[in-house]
Protein backbone atom coordinates (compact mmCIF):
# COMPACT_ATOMS: atom_id res chain seq x y z
CA UNK A 1 0.00 0.00 0.00
CA UNK A 2 1.91 3.15 0.92
CA UNK A 3 1.51 4.47 -2.64
CA UNK A 4 1.22 8.20 -3.03
CA UNK A 5 -1.86 9.56 -4.74
CA UNK A 6 -0.82 10.41 -8.25
CA UNK A 7 -2.53 10.91 -11.59
CA UNK A 8 -1.53 7.36 -12.58
CA UNK A 9 -3.06 5.88 -9.39
CA UNK A 10 -6.27 7.85 -9.72
CA UNK A 11 -6.82 6.33 -13.18
CA UNK A 12 -6.29 2.80 -11.82
CA UNK A 13 -9.72 1.16 -11.24
CA UNK A 14 -8.41 -0.95 -8.34
CA UNK A 15 -7.00 2.10 -6.60
CA UNK A 16 -10.28 3.98 -7.11
CA UNK A 17 -12.30 1.08 -5.68
CA UNK A 18 -10.13 0.93 -2.56
CA UNK A 19 -10.29 4.71 -2.22
CA UNK A 20 -14.09 4.85 -2.55
CA UNK A 21 -14.76 1.91 -0.21
CA UNK A 22 -12.34 3.35 2.34
CA UNK A 23 -13.92 6.79 2.17
CA UNK A 24 -17.42 5.36 2.48
CA UNK A 25 -16.41 3.28 5.50
CA UNK A 26 -14.81 6.26 7.19
CA UNK A 27 -17.81 8.43 6.37
CA UNK A 28 -20.27 5.94 7.87
CA UNK A 29 -18.17 5.56 10.99
CA UNK A 30 -17.83 9.31 11.37
CA UNK A 31 -21.58 9.89 11.07
CA UNK A 32 -22.51 7.02 13.36
CA UNK A 33 -24.29 5.15 10.57
CA UNK A 34 -22.11 2.06 10.69
CA UNK A 35 -23.89 -0.94 12.11
CA UNK A 36 -22.46 -2.20 15.37
CA UNK A 37 -23.15 -5.85 16.06
CA UNK A 38 -25.94 -6.12 18.61
CA UNK A 39 -25.38 -7.80 21.94
CA UNK A 40 -27.55 -10.65 23.18
CA UNK A 41 -31.29 -10.35 23.76
CA UNK A 42 -31.87 -8.05 26.74
CA UNK A 43 -33.08 -9.28 30.10
CA UNK A 44 -36.60 -9.08 31.46
CA UNK A 45 -38.40 -10.52 34.47
CA UNK A 46 -41.10 -13.17 34.59
CA UNK A 47 -43.44 -10.63 36.23
CA UNK A 48 -42.81 -8.17 33.39
CA UNK A 49 -43.51 -10.85 30.78
CA UNK A 50 -46.75 -11.74 32.64
CA UNK A 51 -47.85 -8.11 32.54
CA UNK A 52 -46.96 -8.07 28.86
CA UNK A 53 -49.01 -11.22 28.25
CA UNK A 54 -52.08 -9.55 29.74
CA UNK A 55 -51.56 -6.42 27.63
CA UNK A 56 -50.91 -8.52 24.55
CA UNK A 57 -54.09 -10.50 25.07
CA UNK A 58 -56.16 -7.33 25.42
CA UNK A 59 -54.48 -5.23 22.69
CA UNK A 60 -52.57 -7.38 20.22
CA UNK A 61 -53.94 -10.93 19.97
CA UNK A 62 -56.91 -9.96 17.80
CA UNK A 63 -54.54 -9.10 14.94
CA UNK A 64 -51.35 -11.07 15.70
CA UNK A 65 -53.05 -14.17 17.11
CA UNK A 66 -53.06 -15.81 20.53
CA UNK A 67 -49.81 -17.60 19.74
CA UNK A 68 -48.08 -14.44 18.43
CA UNK A 69 -47.70 -16.11 15.04
CA UNK A 70 -51.21 -17.16 14.08
CA UNK A 71 -53.07 -13.91 13.45
CA UNK A 72 -55.17 -13.18 10.41
CA UNK A 73 -54.60 -9.45 10.24
CA UNK A 74 -50.97 -8.79 11.21
CA UNK A 75 -47.56 -10.41 10.79
CA UNK A 76 -46.14 -12.87 13.32
CA UNK A 77 -44.26 -11.59 16.36
CA UNK A 78 -42.04 -14.64 16.71
CA UNK A 79 -40.55 -17.25 14.42
CA UNK A 80 -38.74 -17.10 11.08
CA UNK A 81 -40.86 -14.42 9.41
CA UNK A 82 -40.43 -12.09 12.40
CA UNK A 83 -36.72 -12.91 12.57
CA UNK A 84 -36.28 -12.16 8.87
CA UNK A 85 -37.76 -8.69 9.32
CA UNK A 86 -36.53 -7.69 12.79
CA UNK A 87 -33.41 -9.85 13.13
CA UNK A 88 -31.04 -7.17 11.86
CA UNK A 89 -32.57 -4.49 14.06
CA UNK A 90 -32.13 -3.78 17.74
CA UNK A 91 -34.50 -4.21 20.64
CA UNK A 92 -34.63 -0.39 20.74
CA UNK A 93 -36.10 -0.41 17.23
CA UNK A 94 -38.83 -2.87 18.19
CA UNK A 95 -39.62 -1.08 21.45
CA UNK A 96 -39.83 2.29 19.69
CA UNK A 97 -42.11 0.82 17.03
CA UNK A 98 -44.46 -0.76 19.57
CA UNK A 99 -44.54 2.42 21.64
CA UNK A 100 -45.27 4.71 18.69
CA UNK A 101 -47.38 2.55 16.36
CA UNK A 102 -49.24 -0.09 18.35
CA UNK A 103 -52.01 -0.92 18.56
CA UNK A 104 -53.13 0.50 15.21
CA UNK A 105 -56.50 1.52 16.62
CA UNK A 106 -54.82 3.65 19.29
CA UNK A 107 -51.09 4.15 18.59
CA UNK A 108 -49.01 4.83 21.68
CA UNK A 109 -51.77 3.90 24.10
CA UNK A 110 -49.70 1.13 25.72
CA UNK A 111 -47.30 3.73 27.11
CA UNK A 112 -43.59 3.22 27.63
CA UNK A 113 -43.95 0.64 30.41
CA UNK A 114 -46.69 -1.27 28.61
CA UNK A 115 -44.65 -1.38 25.40
CA UNK A 116 -41.63 -2.75 27.30
CA UNK A 117 -43.86 -5.32 29.02
CA UNK A 118 -45.27 -6.50 25.66
CA UNK A 119 -41.74 -6.76 24.26
CA UNK A 120 -40.70 -8.80 27.32
CA UNK A 121 -43.63 -11.13 26.63
CA UNK A 122 -42.56 -11.40 22.98
CA UNK A 123 -39.02 -12.34 24.07
CA UNK A 124 -40.39 -14.98 26.47
CA UNK A 125 -42.77 -16.38 23.85
CA UNK A 126 -39.81 -16.56 21.46
CA UNK A 127 -37.86 -18.72 23.89
CA UNK A 128 -35.76 -16.25 25.90
CA UNK A 129 -35.50 -16.98 29.61
CA UNK A 130 -36.49 -14.33 32.14
CA UNK A 131 -33.91 -12.92 34.50
CA UNK A 132 -33.79 -10.65 37.52
CA UNK A 133 -33.85 -7.22 35.81
CA UNK A 134 -36.75 -5.67 33.96
CA UNK A 135 -36.46 -4.71 30.33
CA UNK A 136 -35.81 -0.95 30.31
CA UNK A 137 -38.51 1.40 29.06
CA UNK A 138 -35.96 3.72 27.46
CA UNK A 139 -35.11 2.67 23.88
CA UNK A 140 -31.65 4.26 24.24
CA UNK A 141 -30.83 1.63 26.88
CA UNK A 142 -31.54 -1.06 24.28
CA UNK A 143 -29.62 0.47 21.39
CA UNK A 144 -27.13 -2.42 21.22
CA UNK A 145 -29.46 -5.21 22.35
CA UNK A 146 -30.37 -7.89 19.83
CA UNK A 147 -33.88 -8.99 18.97
CA UNK A 148 -32.64 -12.48 18.04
Amino acid sequence: MGEAVSAANVRNPRFLTVLIVGAATLGLAATGQAQTPAAKTPGFTAAQAARGAALYSANCALCHGDGLDDGQFAPPLKGPVHAAYWGSRTAADVLSYINAMMPPSSPGSLGAQGSADVLAYMFKAGGAAPGDKELPIDPAALALAAVY
